[in-house]
């Protein structure tokens, strides 16, 4: 038996970073990894892979629509996936000695096997290749076993006509045509990519609406970009059968729900992921997961047992690398009383790696209304941004969100170009409580991208000062940040107030 400050089970990036941060502060801390690698879904089947096809594809997309005289772009038929990640081995080896670089350096002992719990205390691990167990007693457990691809019995998934998010990118060769069940971040990311690389992709989402959580006014600029590559979007659909039909090649056939025949030499299903919750000694300790393994927590990520937490895709939305980090960090605070946010990350930026990107922080305009908030929107486009225009990206939106009461930045939501980069600048000023003056104020480098958000945050001013004029001092007046507003007038009957800069004609 071993005494450890911190067990953490599962060394993707939640338990990753929760064992760095633990360690930092001086904790005795042991991972638990059941594959033979640190870095989970992150690095090596998800995230980066991913990526790394995603900027081939931007590659590709972007020579292909410039029209460089001189230049002609085609693919060939037997071109790979794997064709288009050269660089994706020397990214994912770089992150893994990376990560074991981290954790030798903060002396994290890593046990490769299988945890399970033995009691709110301990954990029983199974060594990998061998019959060997450890026992290992904790004063504080942190669960961050991730989540795998949902394989329905009835999807006759072969790994090469029919794949999920793990094996995509196993391709022996770019399909002629693509069908994609799910329309989720991991559905529109694919659908999106594939599309830029000229492939015919038939998009089906189970939903009436394409990622409702997103700004409406966002999401119609992105299935607008989506049409432009070609992608053909079904909603409020699902599919009935599936079944591979024998031919040279192999095509794979799609009955839906709703009445529509599909066929295609390829077909991606990733409608959800489940929590990875089976086989962890839940009962032993009275945790329960829910109907898609995912496990219940509060705002500090406690399970509600003992000193047991769950951090990652183990707890469900949003699910993503970046929040998944971050939460391992703030449940050790918890845990520990280490200074620092330990709370939930509602301040967190998202992003969806699609063509184009999308990313947001904060509110969107519609839960501002549902909040009783009167909201003020400024729009910038794009197309009316010169480095917008040089980047040949003339579809792309800013849209910031102010509190018409106050005018206090509520949010920000991008598509476009760089919007996972541009993301940042809004989640700052959104943290420092910024006005659209001050946004507008703010100096930035030209020509830019960033230049967007003084755009934005000029039309909102512009639109409040038209309908009020204000005193002295007025946050909309943008005083210095060392001197805060103190004036906050009452807030009017909830409304919209939109004025919209629209893009110069023939620009």
């Amino acid at each position: 038996m071993e005494r450890f400050d911190l067990v953490v089970i599962g060394c993707g990036p939640a338990g990753e970073r929760a064992a760095i941060h633990a360690a930092r502060a001086g904790k005795r801390v042991v991972v638990v990894e059941r594959a033979h690698v640190v870095g989970g879904n992150r690095v090596n089947w998800g995230t980066i892979p991913s990526k790394t096809l995603r900027e081939s594809a931007l590659f590709y997309l972007a020579v292909s629509r410039q029209k460089l005289h001189g230049i002609r772009v085609e693919l060939e038929g037997a071109v790979s996936v794997a064709d288009f990640m050269h660089r994706e081995r020397q990214v994912v080896q770089r992150e893994l000695e990376f990560a074991s670089r981290s954790l030798s350096r903060y002396e994290i002992q890593v046990l490769h096997g299988h945890g399970r719990l033995h009691g709110a205390d301990r954990v029983v691990v199974e060594l990998a290749g061998s019959r060997e167990q450890r026992e290992l007693v904790a004063d504080v457990i942190v669960l961050a076993t991730g989540s795998s691809p949902n394989r329905p019995a009835d999807v006759p998934f072969d790994g090469s006509t029919v794949f999920d998010s793990e094996t995509i990118l196993s391709l022996p060769r770019l399909p002629r045509s693509l069908t994609v069940l799910g329309a989720g971040v991991i559905g529109v990311e694919y659908a999106s990519i594939f599309a830029a690389l000229g492939i015919p992709v038939t998009l089906v989402d189970t939903r009436p609406q394409l990622l409702p959580y997103l700004d409406r006014e966002i999401v119609t600029v992105f299935e607008a970009e989506l049409s432009r590559l070609g992608v053909i979007l079904l909603r409020n659909d699902r599919y009935r059968t599936i079944e591979r039909v024998e031919g040279d090649p192999p095509t794979v056939r799609c009955h839906t729900v709703g009445g529509h025949l599909l066929e295609s030499e390829a077909l991606l299903y990733c409608v959800g992921r489940d929590g990875n919750s089976r086989d962890l000694g839940l009962e032993t300790v009275g945790i329960t997961p829910d109907a898609y393994g995912l496990v219940r927590v509060d705002e500090h990520y406690c399970t509600g047992v003992g000193r047991i937490y769950a951090v990652g895709d183990l707890i469900g939305y949003p699910a993503l690398a970046s929040t998944s980090m971050e939460q391992g960090r703030r449940a050790v605070r918890h845990a520990f009383g280490i200074a620092g946010a330990s709370g939930p990350t509602v301040d967190m930026p998202f992003a969806i790696y699609a063509i184009p990107e999308i990313s947001y922080v904060g509110v969107t305009e519609e839960q501002a209304r549902a909040r009783g908030v009167s909201p003020l929107i400024g729009l910038a486009h794009y197309a009316m941004n010169p480095r917008g225009q040089i980047l040949g990206d003339e579809g792309g939106l800013l849209k910031l969100v102010f509190d018409a009461g106050d005018g206090r930045l509520l949010g920000a939501h991008i598509v476009g170009s760089s919007a996972s980069e541009l993301i940042h600048i809004g989640q700052a000023f959104l943290r420092g409580h910024a006005t659209a003056g001050q946004i507008a104020d703010t100096f930035y480098n030209y020509p830019t991208l960033s230049d967007l958000y003084r755009h934005a945050a000029l039309v909102a001013a512009t639109g409040r000062a038209r309908s009020r004029s204000f005193p002295p001092g007025h946050p909309w007046k943008a005083p210095p940040a060392a001197e805060p507003p103190t004036t906050t007038p009452p807030r009017s009957t909830q409304r919209t107030s939109r004025v919209e800069l629209q893009p110069a004609k023939g620009s």
